[in-house]
């Protein structure tokens, strides 16, 4: 079983690695969405990263939801994410990013210490599309080859894409869903090879250890 490496802070503010596999669940419920089989790409997987946003503060009075910023407790778990995505090695080639000022927020943090430079695209479509589009987003991807793709979106949008391309591991997604997807917490998966969507491979699930 592959393990990940949590981050966790220590007592003078450093940062250690904590070994540690965390496991999504899966809610039970069969996802009515159409996911295409990717077909043009035979034997090559892509790695998929589901990110949601970083722990949000309310919004100022007359403000829209749109522009909620990450409070502090958000920034602490962006900079936890972050160092984690390091430890263990994760550049995903290609980053989607809802326009939303929470997930921009979130990933300016994220980028800060990226390994990599990836290919960026705002879409805001993904602050107000539904689980549909989060899958198109990412079956444009497998059918253009990329290598792994990184979305930063919203719950419930994220859950539920994790759901539906997780159907065909659901004793792996169930030991794990606990109280939800965690703000700040980055699912990754595999496609089948081809790039099949409908047969992903659940990896493992980071999430933000409390100081």
């Amino acid at each position: 079983m592959n393990q990940l490496a949590m981050v966790e802070r220590g007592p003078a503010g450093s940062l250690r690695a904590k070994i540690g596999l965390v496991l999504f669940a899966h809610c039970g419920r069969a996802a009515n969405l159409y996911i295409p089989a990717m077909t043009d790409a035979e034997g090559q997987t892509m790695r998929i990263f589901l990110v949601r946003h970083a722990h949000a503060g309310w919004p100022a009075s007359g403000a829209r939801d749109f522009d909620r910023p990450l409070d502090e407790r958000g920034r602490e778990e962006a900079s936890r994410l972050a160092a984690a995505m390091v430890v263990n090695g994760f550049a995903p080639e290609v980053i989607l990013c809802s326009g939303a000022s929470r997930c921009t927020q979130t990933l300016a943090v994220l980028l800060h210490s990226a390994l990599a430079t990836p290919r960026l695209v705002t879409n805001d479509m993904m602050y107000s599309g539904s689980v549909q589009t989060y899958l198109d987003l990412i079956a444009a991807e497998a059918a253009a080859g990329s290598a792994s793709v990184m979305l930063v979106g919203h719950n419930p949008m994220i859950e539920e894409t994790a759901r539906a391309l997780l159907q065909s591991s659901p004793d792996a997604l169930d030991k794990a869903l606990g109280n939800g997807f965690p703000t700040a917490g980055l699912l990754i998966a595999d496609t089948a090879p081809g790039g099949d969507l409908r047969k992903c491979r659940f990896v493992g699930l980071l999430s933000p250890v409390d100081a």
